[in-house]
């Protein structure tokens, strides 16, 4: 059992989404940073598919009755095992009755915490993420509370006994997209703009999407557009002429104009990027999304060569 003691800000149970649901009008929801929870999964032997605890900024505070192995990765934290230092991206073993305190974050927006075996919630159509709208999956389908009493998964003995680290990817604020379908229907300063500007992350952001300041946006005509699919990595511009890109929990259908599209590999880039900090976008071809995604199989392909020697 792992009791949640003191907590401020936002924390859910995420895994890596639901798949095959949008028909049911329904998110894949997840991580927003998909590779940082692979990543915490990984180093303490959990499949990449183990629920796990998604922070935000703030602080808590978790209490272990029994002995255990965890692992915080995505952005940098204060965080300590009794007076002992948590690194991040460095999986430690915590004792029993030892208490983990993690603050920030000081870099980053979104931190991972993986334990061994996992943690345990409400499986909602094949997932246990949190899908705050809906009110479903994680724990009660809802943000974690003071007083909470998480269930830590039944996990075998572990095959490592020593602390093991890995080098985390470092996030360049260039995200790679492709053509969206009403690319041709933006006047040309606009597609200009989208393409070589700096935009700034706003305000205006969760888990369901990010609205981006800077050049605003128009058609050539007025364009009205039937209800279409949308997911993940969708840029869709409003009649404010602000780009939206779409995130995990973001509806799956739409009907303003679709610009681009943010590729997988690249939108954790977006996640982890803090609140008026720059970002521009650079045009990729499906083959070179293609190679990106098999990049991050390499990495984790490394990762796991070097972690079975170790």
């Amino acid at each position: 059992m792992i009791e949640v003691t003191h907590i401020i800000g936002h924390v859910t149970i995420q895994d890596m989404g639901r798949s095959g649901v949008a028909h049911l009008g329904v998110s894949s929801g997840g991580a927003l940073d998909k590779h940082a929870l692979m990543l915490a999964n990984r180093l303490v032997a959990n499949p990449d598919n183990t629920p796990a605890l998604e922070l935000s900024s703030g602080e808590i505070q978790l209490s272990f009755d029994n002995d255990t192995w965890v692992v915080l990765c995505g952005a940098e934290y204060d965080a300590k095992i009794a007076k002992r230092p948590l690194w991040n991206g460095w999986r430690a073993k915590v004792n029993k009755g030892e208490q983990l305190t993690i603050r920030g974050p000081k870099k980053g927006m979104l931190g991972y915490l993986a334990v061994a075996g996992g943690i345990d919630g409400e499986r909602v159509l094949n997932g246990y993420g949190t899908d705050l709208r809906a009110q479903f999956g994680g724990h009660h389908g809802r943000h974690l509370q003071t007083g909470d009493k998480l269930v830590q998964m039944k996990a075998s003995p572990p095959s490592f006994s020593r602390p093991v680290g890995a080098v985390q990817r470092a996030n360049d604020g260039i995200l790679r997209a492709l053509p969206g379908p009403e690319l041709a229907l933006f006047s040309e300063p606009s597609r200009k703009a989208f393409w070589h500007s700096s935009w700034q992350i706003s305000p205006q952001r969760d888990r369901m999407g990010v609205r981006l300041s800077g050049a605003t946006l128009t058609t050539q005509t007025e364009v009205n557009l039937r209800s279409h699919g949308v997911m993940p990595g969708v840029i869709q511009v409003p009649p404010s002429g602000e780009p939206i890109v779409l995130l995990a929990d973001a509806q799956t259908t739409g009907g303003y104009p679709r610009i681009a599209s943010v590729i997988e590999a690249d939108l954790w880039k977006l996640a982890q990027t803090r609140t008026g900090v720059p970002i521009r976008f650079t045009h990729v071809s499906p083959s070179q999304a293609e190679d990106a995604n098999y990049e991050w199989q390499q990495y984790f392909y490394r990762l796991s060569r070097a972690m079975d020697a170790s």
